[in-house]
């Protein structure tokens, strides 16, 4: 049942989503919903698609994984950015909390058998997430100057 752990994170976010204490307008929550879901589905078309270095619940186009990778990735983003603090040592300590948290959640879909690395390592994607936060930080900045 690859499809439970995805989905049921996704109602748990939007959950949070709509009663979270909002630090972000509602153009802010747009922008960057749409900003990381074209970030995340792109990488994983390139990265599992093309490069095939993983692939995400079987080895074909399956629209319910792109309805995970337009939403999942993005309600963490939108939380993620919502409770962001703003000083850099306060941020580089929420990272890293973030980090693990990324880390065992895809170690998790690994295990529920909806990732399937080939040529991907977990360490891959710790890099992958440390950059996704620091270009999301940029990204708040940028849509808000």
């Amino acid at each position: 049942m690859w499809w439970l752990l995805p989905y049921l994170s996704l109602f748990i976010n939007l959950v949070i989503i709509r009663f979270m204490p909002k630090h972000l307008t509602k153009k802010e929550i747009y922008i960057s919903w749409l900003v990381v879901a074209l970030i995340n589905l792109s990488s994983d078309i390139v990265l599992s698609l093309y490069f095939r270095l993983y692939e995400l619940n079987g080895d074909d186009v399956q629209l319910s994984v792109h309805i995970i990778e337009l939403t999942l990735g993005a309600s963490y983003g939108i939380i993620f950015l919502n409770f962001m603090p703003k000083t850099m040592k306060r941020f580089i300590v929420y990272c890293v909390y973030w980090l693990i948290f990324s880390l065992l959640f895809e170690s998790l879909l690994s295990y529920t058998d909806f990732i399937h690395y080939f040529e991907w390592n977990i360490w891959y994607s710790a890099l992958y997430y440390l950059a996704a936060f620091f270009f999301i930080r940029w990204h708040l900045h940028f849509i808000r100057s």
